[in-house]
């Protein structure tokens, strides 16, 4: 009977450790295990209606704001990372995720840069605003009124995604052509 036990807790442990082989987790530290509530969207308010060029604003508690290569790496400063309508790059990544799969990025070694990141909706900045030039629509969506999603993570000063955190703010914009 006790050996019964003993294996059915080993088979559990294994399977834990595959099943959490596949999430991509590399990094305990990464894991926040709590609400991140440090940054705090000013405006727009929460689904309100906005016409681009849409700037957006926020406030960010303890975290120091350092340009990307301006001092080393650390989980305690560095600049934002927004994307608009899709999801945010995974933690511990660089913005080459972006633009993984595109075979003419790929083999240059300046992309993505900012013309590239622009071009697929997705900015960083150093500033607690940033004015958002455009968003397309939705794509297969016949609604007038569209509702966007954009994402703030935090990035390090070498360029890789901070932690899991993510900050999100929905905005509805008139669909182009309406």
């Amino acid at each position: 009977m006790k050996r019964g036990r003993w294996l059915a807790r080993g088979a559990m442990a294994i399977v834990a450790v595959v099943a959490l082989a596949g999430c991509g987790l590399t990094d305990l530290d990464d894991l926040n295990f709590r609400v991140d509530d440090r940054l705090h969207f000013v405006s727009p308010e929460a689904r309100s209606t906005v016409k681009p060029p849409a700037t957006i604003t926020w406030r960010m508690d303890d975290f120091r704001i350092a340009a990307e290569g301006s001092e080393p790496p650390s989980h305690d400063a560095g600049y934002f990372a927004i994307f608009v309508d899709q999801p945010p790059i995974e933690p511990g990544h660089t913005m080459d995720d972006v633009a993984e799969g595109d075979s003419l990025c790929e083999g240059s070694s300046s992309c993505p840069d900012e013309t590239y990141l622009t071009n697929h909706d997705v900015y960083t900045t150093t500033n607690k605003s940033f004015e958002i030039p455009s968003i397309p629509n939705l794509p297969g969506s016949k609604e007038e009124l569209q509702l966007h999603t954009i994402t703030i993570v935090l990035m390090d000063t070498s360029g890789r995604r901070i932690g899991e955190s993510a900050w999100e703010l929905e905005v509805r914009i008139k669909k182009v052509g309406f």
